[in-house]
């Protein structure tokens, strides 16, 4: 950073100075690569090259003004050093390893040494101490436990490592100084041990990345890359700064200040007239930095400090209500649009007749057989029936030309997790009734299923399935009679990579149980629902199908033809043996994946149509074939089947009944279907879609809006926010607003008192009083019991995302259940003296152990901070209370 002026040091204020103009240069030079990197990209959002040269210099001026507070903040530390001790022994190395550099480089070498045998010395020992301790901790539930001991565990490595290393690096030092003066010179520079580092650590990713390139390509790391290039630009930044700043230096003081005082007003002014909604979407979706820089510049603008603000993106409607926001709680009928999208919002509940049954054309067989077929991460872009010119389908093209082709088929969501429960429940992914009791939450036991509706009916029903997710204990085999998961052994999962990966296949296998299945059953009516896995990755050759290359894509393809060539067994055995023509079958994708598109690899976290349009084909025997353009979703599914067998229709089922469309074009209708995505607490999205258009909402952590014509642009690589799709926004306007209103909030409201069983009278932070909590006496392993909750509001609740925190503890002290909830009323609606009261859903485990269970309670914000607890006889743990005990027995 240059800190010496001449021969003198430099004055403070322009050691601070060098800081910012580095920061400003570095950051910024590598803010305008970053954008220039993804000019092609980028024409997603910034038609035009004007456009694009926008978004290039905000990316640029964003990391520049991101820069300059860094460097300022480098510059301060480098001026507190002056006035310390660790300044005094800095100043001293520098001087030391200068003379001894003058006299002889060979003489300065040991920081490279010690820096080259430091680095692996300590990688190695922190592998061993994580190795050694991973076993111990992988199976503790005490978060606080595992992250101390694993802090203690990194503290010894490192200790151990360092004495190895400084012998190691003495060694090094010696066999150094045998290189000859002229080559010792550049390796004793004092940078170099800095450069070696960087070095080396950049190798170690790069073998990482090589080795696990699959895995590299689904992680964010292009932020950190910028970041880093930026730290080493800034080495011939800082000369440059230094430079710039001698050279104001001859200017007066006053003139000087005026220039420092202006410099972040100037930028920022910059930044708001860059910052068009087109250049801030592009700049957040194609950069690595400019999407978390933007947050943060925002923030000193957020005048209600409700984590919104006006200008660059935040969204905010009114700046001077921190009530008011787009991640606020939209509360009905009070005239006031607290989420800043739709007005206020209008709730009508939906109705048995919203599902729209209707008689079974006589055509239909009475006593039709039911096959569902669910295919893992299948894009309906890579079938033949909907125009793939591969020939990666050719039976589910002969299923599809009998049967009724939805053209415009989609997921609600992108990811196994929220779309099979949306398939088999009939409700919206984060509408489903879910038991959190575990990791991927399963269907709470009181959750409808097709094979519950269906079983009441006639059917003898079935599900052969092949992966972890869909063990018992997650409850998707509810109403199903033969339950299979065995093939599950058949795909291994990839150390390291999650679910996102694994190896194997099971095609064949789930083909031949589902035949098996058939042939027991042949006699009966049944219901059979088989999912193939094949398609997700990782993607493998199989040579019982002609291979379509060795690309992610040709692989993909080609697991898409060997899964068709299994499916195609199981409907010619339903020829074969005369059911073929009795039995309703139901083809779809689970989500679809990514090869590139919008930048975007696999699958999780997007909504685009590469991830979302899947096929959706039904084959009812006795209706016409042909395709349909009503836009059909995955909740349609169960409400279409129970119509066809005869069953009722319940005001639980989110979607509608297809058999309009299904028996012929007369019941063709325009549609909207609405899709939701939530992870990591603080990633919302949601989407409307529908014959011309698909919009989707970035509620957060960026608030904007998206528009394609996928009539047009089946690609969606042209955003049309603005210009068109207006309908399509409106209807997601509508629905988002309604979708934000707790089902039972205005019941959850009591003028009185409500009768307690097991008061409590424990105040909770400064804002709720739980009157008690009553709950069963006893319960059973696996029973899923209620909890009644009475609360009084004591204050204004503050906007923090407040939840309640239930956690049920075994006498053992481990926790077993969590109840973790938003009150059916929302915290945010809540006004001092108002008396809430409403009714939750526990599950306990099957595998608890008999004895006394304690229900712990408390307030925790959306940092996981929980509110203190006062005012209570009731033992008090980690600021949550006792608040009731529960005997499971037998």
């Amino acid at each position: 950073m240059s800190p010496r002026h001449g021969s003198r040091p430099r004055p403070i204020a322009q050691v601070l100075a060098v800081g910012v103009g580095t920061g400003l240069v570095a950051a910024g030079a590598l803010g305008l690569l970053d954008a220039l990197w993804s000019w092609r990209s980028a024409a997603q959002f910034t038609p035009g090259v004007l456009t694009r040269l926008r978004f290039v210099l905000y990316s640029g001026v964003a990391h520049a003004a991101a820069g300059a507070a860094i460097g300022l903040a480098a510059g301060i530390v480098v001026a507190t050093l002056r006035a310390t001790r660790l300044g005094d022994l800095a100043r001293f190395a520098v001087a030391d390893h200068a003379a001894r550099r003058a006299r002889d480089p060979r003489l300065a070498l040991a920081g490279l040494a010690i820096t080259i045998a430091a680095l692996p010395c300590i990688a190695a020992a922190l592998v061993v101490g994580f190795k050694l301790a991973l076993p111990a901790l992988a199976t503790r539930k005490a978060m606080d436990l595992v992250v101390v001991v694993s802090m203690g565990v990194a503290v010894a490595a490192i200790a151990a490592a360092l004495p190895v290393a400084f012998v190691v690096g003495r060694l090094l030092e010696a066999a150094l100084q045998q290189l000859p003066p002229r080559a010792a010179r550049p390796l004793s520079w004092i940078g170099a041990p800095a450069i070696a580092a960087g070095g080396m650590i950049a190798v170690g990713l790069a073998a990482w990345a090589y080795r696990d390139w699959q895995t590299a390509q689904l992680l964010p790391l292009r932020g950190p890359v910028v970041a880093v290039l930026a730290v080493a630009a800034a080495v011939p930044a800082s000369r440059a700064a230094a430079r710039t700043v001698d050279f104001i230096a001859i200017v007066t003081r006053r003139t000087r200040i005026a220039l420092y005082a202006a410099l972040p007003v100037a930028l920022y002014l910059v930044l708001i007239v860059l910052s068009s909604e087109r250049v801030l979407k592009a700049a957040t979706a194609y950069t690595g930095l400019a999407g978390p820089i933007t947050r943060d510049l925002r923030a000193p603008f957020d005048w209600d400090r409700d984590g919104y603000a006006r200008i660059l993106g935040g969204g905010d409607c009114d700046d001077s209500d921190p009530e008011i926001h787009p991640g606020a709680a939209e509360i009905p009928g009070d005239g006031i649009d607290q989420n800043c999208i739709g007005g206020d919002a209008v709730v009508t509940p939906r109705t048995a007749a919203d599902v729209g049954f209707v008689p079974v054309p006589p055509s239909v067989p009475k006593d039709f057989d039911v096959l569902l077929i669910t295919i893992d991460t299948t894009r309906a872009d890579h079938l033949g029936a909907y125009g793939y010119a591969r020939p990666t389908s050719p039976q589910i093209d002969r299923l599809a030309a009998d049967g009724v082709v939805f053209d415009h088929g989609w997921a609600h969501a992108p990811s196994t997790r929220y779309s099979m429960p949306a398939i088999l429940t009939g409700r919206l992914p984060l509408d489903v009734h879910y038991d959190y009791s575990m990791n991927w939450p399963g269907l709470a036991p009181d959750a409808d299923t097709i094979a519950k509706e269906l079983k009441p009916l006639g059917f003898v029903t079935g599900a052969i399935t092949n992966y972890d997710y869909f063990d018992e204990f997650r409850r998707m085999n509810m109403g199903i009679d033969e339950y299979d998961n065995e093939d599950k052994r058949l795909h291994t999962g990839v150390p390291g990579k999650g679910p996102e990966e694994t190896h194997g296949s099971s095609s064949k296998q789930q083909s031949d149980k589902a035949i098996a299945f058939v042939d027991r059953h042949a006699g009966q009516r049944w219901f059979l629902w088989v999912h193939y896995y094949d398609p997700h990755a990782s993607y493998e050759p199989h040579a019982e199908v002609p291979s379509f290359g060795t690309s992610d894509v040709d692989l993909y393809d080609g697991e898409i033809r060997f899964t068709d060539l299994h499916i195609g067994r199981l409907l010619d055995e339903l020829r074969a043996k005369g059911l073929y023509d009795k039995t309703v079958v139901v083809l779809t994708g689970d989500h679809g994946e990514g090869f590139g598109e919008h930048d975007i690899t696999r699958h999780g976290y997007n909504l685009y149509a590469a991830q979302t349009k899947v096929p959706l084909i039904v084959r009812v025997p006795g209706l016409p074939a042909r395709h349909s353009p009503t836009p059909a979703g995955h909740v349609d599914i169960m409400p279409t089947l129970v119509d066809l067998a005869g069953g009722e229709a319940k005001a639980e089922m989110m979607g509608d009944s297809l058999v309009p469309e299904l028996a012929g074009p007369a019941g063709d209708r325009a549609r909207t279907i609405f899709q939701q995505l939530s992870y990591e607490n603080q990633h919302e999205m949601r989407a409307a879609v529908d014959e011309r258009c698909h919009v989707i909402y970035n509620v957060s952590p960026d608030t904007s809006w998206e528009a394609y014509r996928v009539d047009d642009d089946p690609g969606e690589t042209a955003d049309l926010t603005g210009d068109d799709c207006g309908d399509t926004r409106s209807a997601l306007e509508v629905w988002y607003d309604r979708s934000t209103v707790p089902a039972g909030a205005a019941d959850a409201l009591v003028a009185t008192r409500p009768a307690i069983a097991n008061p409590v009278d424990a105040q909770l932070g400064a804002f709720a009083k739980l009157l008690g909590v009553d709950v069963p006496a006893r319960a059973k392993p696996g029973e899923t019991i209620a909890l009644v909750w009475t609360f009084e509001a004591t204050a204004a609740v503050p906007d923090h995302g407040w939840k309640v925190f239930v956690h049920l503890e075994s006498p053992a002290k481990a926790m077993v259940a969590n109840g973790d909830h938003a009150p059916a009323r929302p915290f945010e609606w809540w006004h001092a003296g108002d008396l809430v009261h409403y009714t939750t859903k526990l599950t306990i485990p099957k595998t608890a152990s008999l004895g006394a269970y304690t229900v712990y309670v408390g307030l925790f914000d959306r940092d996981s901070a929980r509110a203190p607890v006062s005012g209570t006889t009731k033992p008090v743990k980690d600021d949550a209370i006792a608040a009731a005990t529960i005997e499971v027995a037998r």
